[in-house]
């Protein structure tokens, strides 16, 4: 394994891996910190979304309140410090649901949590982010995300499981 680069929280690497034949892959990969998602449910039937202006696109993006944990080691605590971050609450209950990768030449793991029985307890969001919260039915939190003129991935896909789930 070769470093190409390295910063405070991206690391790019030319990594070789085997083949069950013998021969071996080379290619480089990247590694960075762990994403959450949360499909937060403020009540019954509905859920938090977030509008979130993305300056690299220059456009507001609809998606589920999401983050990196680059400030804990924990998933579970990186959820609950984004939902306090960007929706302004706090989970009583909060629970894994998934992790999934986006491909093996992205060392990141997206975790998905479902959090539920919440209550104000908020945290100063992030100077460089410009959010606005909602709160929609599933079905409508679906729309909006596949509306948005760039569609966050990981949002998309938690959205559409949880909907495929819980029929």
């Amino acid at each position: 394994m070769d470093e190409l680069y390295r910063d405070k929280t991206w690391q790019v690497l030319l990594e070789s891996a085997p083949l069950p034949d013998g021969r071996e892959r080379r290619v480089p990969r990247v590694k960075c910190a762990d994403s959450v998602h949360l499909l937060a449910f403020p009540e019954n039937g509905r859920i938090f979304l977030i509008r979130e202006f993305r300056p690299y696109y220059g456009t507001y993006l609809w998606m589920l309140p999401s983050g990196h944990v680059d400030k804990e080691d924990d998933a579970a605590i990186g959820a609950q410090r984004e939902l306090r971050e960007e929706t302004g609450y706090r989970a009583n209950t909060l629970e894994h649901l998934w992790s999934v990768n986006h491909s093996e030449r992205l060392i990141m793991t997206n975790h998905f949590f479902r959090a539920t029985d919440l209550q104000k307890d908020s945290l100063p969001q992030d100077d460089d982010e410009l959010i606005e919260l909602h709160t929609v039915s599933i079905e409508e939190a679906l729309e909006k995300i596949h509306s948005s003129p760039k569609i966050h991935l990981a949002s998309a896909y938690g959205v559409m499981r949880w909907m495929q789930e819980h029929k």
